[in-house]
C-alpha cells in the first residue's frame, strides 16, 4: 500500500504560515501602567518572556490550530491519493466484442480460433450475476449486433448459433461501436474484445480502447493467437480474350507465410475439368504470381483455383472465377449516311454484337434491338412518332445511349419525349479543349484509359436530380445515365467524332464501348461477377439469393462475407458470382497488432486503485475550523 501526491505544488502555499506568525508576534499588546515598586518584577517578566519563547508560541492552542488548518488545506490541494489492491468483479452492463473475420478460422488453436473464443465467453458467462446485462457483437469488416441488452441465459443461446465470416476484420471500429451502445446505461460498463489480433482495418485498436476508457468503460483484450503457419491465394483475375472469345486468361498469386520455403500442388478446374495441375515450391515470406491461358466455351464458365497444402488456414487455399457467358447484343446505330464511322468500327470489333445500322427517317422496329444509339441525325430528317416510339421502348425495358451533335439541343427543344427520356437538359454548346475527370469508379471505366482524351466540344448542361454522373469535362456533366421506366438512358457526352474528342484513336475506346453495352444490358442483376468478402451489391428489386453454404435469403442488399460462388435470381433471370478473400494482411494469421493483453477472463483479481484522500483531509480541517471559532468565543472576542 503506497501514498502519492497528484499536485506537489500546493505546498508552495505553506507560505502562508509565514506571515501569520509574523503577525502573531506583532499583534498589540494591552497598555499597562508601571509602578516603580514592581519595576524590577517587570524586567524579570520581561527577561523570561524572550528566554522562553519557544515554549511560549508551542503553547498558543489558538495559532496551533491555524497552523493546522493552513497545512491541512495546503495537503487537500496537493490531492493526495492511496494506493491498494481490491477485487474487481464483472461489471453490470457487458458487450462481448468476437472477431468473426477469416483469420478466426485458423487451427492453431483446437479447434479453431472461433470455436475457442465462443468457449471463452461461455466461462466467462457462467461467472455472471443473474441481472447483468449482456450484448453481443461480431468484428467482421462492419460490426455486427447479434445481441443486445439481455441476459446470460439469452447470450448462451446465441453463442451456439452464431458462425465465423470469411471477411476482413475491423476490431477498432467495432470497439467504437460498443462504447456507443453502453454510452446510455446506467451502472459499471465493461466491454471484452476476444480477438487473433493478427490484422485489422479501420481505427487504431488502442486508440478505441482509451476512448471507450475515457468514458468509464473497462476495456478488456482477450488473445487467441498461436502464431500458425499458412499459405494462401491472395490474388486472382481472369477474363476471355475480347479478339478471341473462345480463351480465357487466368492469373492468381500465392504467398507463403513460413518461415521456411515451402512445396505447393495446385490445381485449376474449368467447371468440373480439370485443365492444369502446377507443383511448385515457394521462398518463405515472398509470393509467386502464375499464368495460365486455355479454351472456354461460350457458355458461363466457374473457375477453381486449389491449393494442396496443409496449413493453419484452409479459406484461402481456394479461390473462384466466373467468366459470363457469351450473349450477342443486336444493337441499332440510329445516324445520317457516312456519320458515325468511328463508333460503327469500335462496336464491329467485338464478336459479341450484332450491328444494325439504320439511316435517318428509315427506321426498322425497336423492339428487335437490346440497345439502341441515337447518333447523329439531321433535325430535317425525322420521322413523325420515332420519340414516341422510342420512350415507349425504354419504358418496356430498352435501353438508349444518346451521342451530342450539332442538332441534337434543337430536336430536344422541339421533341418533348426526348427531353424526358434524357437524363440531363442541354443549354448551350461549348467549343473548349478540356480533359476528361472520371468521378465514379463505376464498372465501365474499369480497364478505359481516359488520361490522354482531350474533348474539343461539349455541352453545357444540367443533371436531373435522379441522373448518376460517370465522368465530367470542365466542371460539366459529360457521360450520365437514369433509370426510365424498365430501360437505362445513357448520355454519352464523349463524342469519337474527330470534330468533337480525340477519342476515336483511343484504344480504350472499343473497351468502353464493350464493356458500357454490357452493363446497360445486364439489368438489375450484379454489376460483375466477382468480388472481395467484406463487399456488398445494393440491388433494385428484391432478389432471391443462394448463399455458397445453400442458404437462400431475398432482399435488395446482397452482403458478401462467404467464399464461394452465389446464384442470384431475378424473376426469370440467373447469374453466378464469385466471392475470395484475396486478403494479404488476412491470410496471414500471425499476431502483427502489439498492444497490452488482458490475461484474466472474467474472474474476480486484484486490481491496483487509487484512494483519494482529500475528502477526508477537508472534514479534519473542518473539525480544526470549529474549534477554532470555539476559542475565539472563550476568549471574548464574540459578542453574543
Amino acid at each position: 500500500m503506497l501514498s502519492s501526491i497528484m499536485n506537489p505544488w500546493a505546498f508552495l502555499g505553506l507560505l502562508l504560515l509565514i506571515p501569520i506568525i509574523i503577525l502573531y508576534l506583532l499583534k498589540p499588546k494591552p497598555k499597562r501602567i508601571r509602578f516603580p515598586t514592581i519595576m524590577f518584577i517587570t524586567r524579570v517578566e520581561r527577561d523570561r518572556r524572550f528566554r522562553f519563547f519557544p515554549k511560549r508560541f508551542v503553547r498558543d492552542p489558538l495559532l496551533i490550530v491555524q497552523i493546522l488548518i493552513i497545512l491541512l488545506f495546503v495537503i487537500a490541494i496537493a490531492d493526495p491519493y492511496m494506493k491498494t489492491r481490491v477485487k474487481k468483479g464483472i461489471a453490470e452492463n457487458v458487450v462481448f466484442i468476437i472477431d468473426s473475420s477469416a483469420s478466426m478460422r485458423a487451427t492453431d488453436i483446437y479447434p479453431n480460433r472461433f470455436e475457442r473464443a465462443k468457449q471463452i465467453v461461455n466461462g466467462i458467462l457462467d461467472k455472471m450475476q443473474e441481472g447483468t446485462k449482456v450484448s453481443i457483437l461480431l468484428a467482421e469488416n462492419v460490426p455486427i449486433i447479434v445481441l443486445k441488452n439481455s441476459n446470460k441465459e439469452n447470450a448462451k443461446s446465441v453463442l451456439n448459433q452464431i458462425e465465423c465470416g470469411d471477411t476482413p476484420t475491423n476490431i477498432g471500429d467495432a470497439i467504437l461501436f460498443a462504447k456507443d451502445m453502453l454510452s446510455d446505461v446506467s451502472g459499471s460498463k465493461e466491454i471484452y474484445l476476444i480477438s487473433d489480433f493478427s490484422n485489422t482495418e479501420g481505427m487504431d485498436v488502442g486508440v478505441a480502447c482509451s476512448i471507450a476508457e475515457k468514458d468509464g468503460i473497462d476495456v478488456n483484450l482477450l488473445e487467441i493467437n498461436n502464431n500458425g503457419e499458412n499459405m494462401g491465394i491472395v490474388g486472382i483475375q481472369g477474363k476471355r480474350f475480347l479478339s478471341e472469345r473462345d480463351r480465357f486468361y487466368l492469373t492468381f498469386t500465392v504467398r507463403n507465410y513460413y518461415e521456411t520455403d515451402k512445396d505447393v500442388e495446385i490445381e485449376i478446374w474449368l467447371n468440373d475439368n480439370l485443365i492444369s495441375k502446377i507443383n511448385d515450391k515457394i521462398p518463405r515470406n515472398s509470393e509467386r504470381l502464375f499464368y495460365i491461358e486455355d479454351k472456354i466455351s461460350y457458355d458461363l464458365g466457374i473457375i477453381r483455383v486449389m491449393l494442396n497444402v496443409n496449413d493453419n488456414l484452409e479459406v484461402d487455399n481456394r479461390a473462384f472465377l466466373v467468366i459470363p457467358k457469351i450473349k450477342k447484343y443486336n444493337i441499332l446505330l440510329i445516324t445520317n449516311d457516312s456519320a458515325d464511322d468511328f463508333l460503327k468500327y469500335a462496336i464491329m470489333a467485338s464478336p459479341d454484337f450484332n450491328l444494325s445500322v439504320a439511316i435517318s427517317p428509315v427506321i426498322p422496329e425497336f423492339h428487335k434491338f437490346d440497345t439502341i444509339i441515337h447518333g447523329r441525325i439531321d433535325k430535317n430528317r425525322i420521322l413523325d412518332g420515332m420519340y414516341h416510339d422510342l420512350k415507349s421502348y425504354v419504358e418496356s425495358g430498352g435501353n438508349l445511349i444518346i451521342l451530342p451533335y450539332q442538332d441534337l439541343i434543337d430536336i430536344q427543344n422541339r421533341e418533348p419525349e426526348l427531353g424526358e427520356l434524357m437524363p440531363t437538359t442541354l443549354k448551350w454548346l461549348m467549343n473548349s479543349e478540356k480533359y476528361i475527370e472520371i468521378n465514379a469508379e463505376h464498372e465501365i471505366m474499369r480497364d478505359v484509359i481516359m488520361a490522354d482524351i482531350i474533348v474539343k466540344k461539349y455541352y453545357k448542361n444540367t443533371q436531373k436530380n435522379n441522373s448518376i454522373v460517370i465522368a465530367e469535362v470542365g466542371n460539366e456533366p459529360l457521360i450520365l445515365y437514369h433509370k426510365y421506366g424498365s430501360g437505362r438512358v445513357v448520355y454519352m457526352g464523349l463524342n469519337p467524332n474527330s470534330e468533337w474528342s480525340n477519342f476515336y484513336y483511343s484504344s480504350s475506346m472499343p473497351v468502353f464501348w464493350f464493356k458500357l453495352i454490357r452493363w446497360i444490358n445486364r439489368k438489375d442483376m450484379a454489376l460483375m461477377n466477382n468480388f472481395k468478402t467484406g463487399e456488398y451489391i445494393p440491388l433494385d428489386v428484391n432478389t432471391t439469393i443462394v448463399t455458397p453454404s445453400k442458404k437462400v435469403m431475398k432482399g435488395k442488399n446482397l452482403i458478401l462475407d462467404e467464399i464461394g460462388l452465389y446464384e442470384v435470381n431475378l424473376n426469370s433471370i440467373s447469374d453466378m458470382i464469385a466471392v475470395n478473400l484475396i486478403d494479404e494482411s488476412e491470410s496471414d494469421i500471425r499476431k502483427s497488432i502489439q498492444i497490452d493483453i488482458t490475461t484474466t477472463m472474467g474472474d474476480e483479481e486484484d486490481v491496483e486503485v487509487n484512494i483519494e484522500l482529500y475528502p477526508y483531509v477537508l472534514g479534519i480541517v473542518i473539525l480544526f475550523i470549529i474549534t477554532e471559532l470555539i476559542l475565539y468565543r472563550k476568549r471574548g472576542y464574540f459578542v453574543s
